[in-house]
């Protein structure tokens, strides 16, 4: 994964080859993690490891990274994946869901009170909809800057823990 911070974009995804076992490369990451000036805070469940920023830096915008650890014929691949935090991730799938679903509603319902030849008040929910849900989508733009520091700060843990 060659990125900087400047172009790591949302929910980057990556893979990593290493010629070490999924053991090795685990002990590694929890080594890292248990130095008491880590920059990360982190969990390891088998082969599933779950990195964020410790408690005291973290802002409801503050990104996680994903990895997977799995064994194949030339040692490990890891899988990354960055993110938000599950519970930023399913607000965001909710009112995108709620809004979309409203938006078409009042489409429906205007376009319906407009065959029967009634005021089609109906059809001011769409235009709503479509600028409530452009207000989420540069919400959620804003929220990918403020946590894109804090990104590359999981990134440089990461390569740091593997020996990269």
């Amino acid at each position: 994964m060659e990125k900087t911070e400047s172009n790591l974009r949302v929910r980057p995804r990556f893979r990593k080859q290493l010629p070490e076992t999924p053991e090795a490369v685990k002990e590694k990451i929890k080594a890292a993690l248990e130095l008491k000036d880590s920059s990360c805070i982190g969990q390891i469940v088998d082969n599933h490891v779950i990195l964020k920023i410790p408690l005291n830096q973290q802002h409801y915008w503050s990104p996680q990274l994903t990895l997977e650890i799995e064994k194949n014929d030339e040692g490990t691949l890891i899988r990354g994946l960055f993110g938000p935090k599950p519970d930023v991730w399913t607000m965001f799938v909710f009112f995108y869901s709620a809004l979309g679903f409203l938006t078409i509603m009042g489409l429906i319902f205007g376009l319906s009170q407009m065959m029967l030849k009634m005021d089609p008040y109906g059809l001011w929910l769409v235009p709503v909809g479509v600028g409530l849900l452009a207000v989420l989508y540069f919400m959620s733009r804003v929220g990918q800057k403020l946590g894109r520091t804090q990104m590359n700060q999981l990134n440089v843990f990461f390569k740091a823990a593997i020996g990269e």
